[in-house]
């Protein structure tokens, strides 16, 4: 009788630890941005519509880059996220095709205001990059399913 007590006391005991185990691998374990994975419209340039153009988007990927377009060529590069500060590090790469007029403008633009996002908020339909300062640099839009319709905002 004593023996099974202490191998049910033993079970018990290497149960418990596993469980505990498993909670702390989890609690450390780095979580995954909420951008990852994750794709927007744009909508607005320091409040103002963009010109309509092809692929007018943003892009975050697993591994750390982004994509993006505002309205001719496409850039990449890499983007760091944590909590809700992010950056886009200047090493961004892209297509050089002539674009029509006004679309460079807007693509120099775009380009110029990444490096001064500091944070981010996300709403249900919108991510809105921001400045130090608090200011929204640039809005984009995504498409939410609400009970089987998908709705666009912007």
């Amino acid at each position: 009788m004593m023996t099974t007590r202490r191998a049910f006391i033993a079970t018990v005991l290497v149960a418990a630890s596993a469980i505990v185990m498993s909670a702390q691998t989890r609690a450390t374990e780095p979580a995954t941005p909420p951008l990852t994975d994750t794709q927007w419209t744009l909508s607005e340039i320091e409040g103002k519509a963009p010109l309509e153009g092809r692929d007018l988007d943003l892009t975050f990927f697993e591994d750390g880059r982004f994509g993006t377009s505002a309205g001719c060529n496409r850039f990449m590069g890499e983007v760091e996220i944590e909590g809700d500060e992010i950056t886009f590090p200047d090493k961004i790469a892209g297509t050089m095709m002539a674009c029509p007029e006004g679309l460079a403008e807007q693509e120099e633009k775009l380009l110029s205001l990444l490096p001064e996002v500091t944070h981010y908020q996300i709403e249900p339909d919108a991510l809105i990059l921001l400045d130090s300062d608090g200011q929204a640099l640039l809005r984009y839009s995504r498409e939410v399913e609400k009970e089987g319709l998908v709705e666009t905002s912007g």
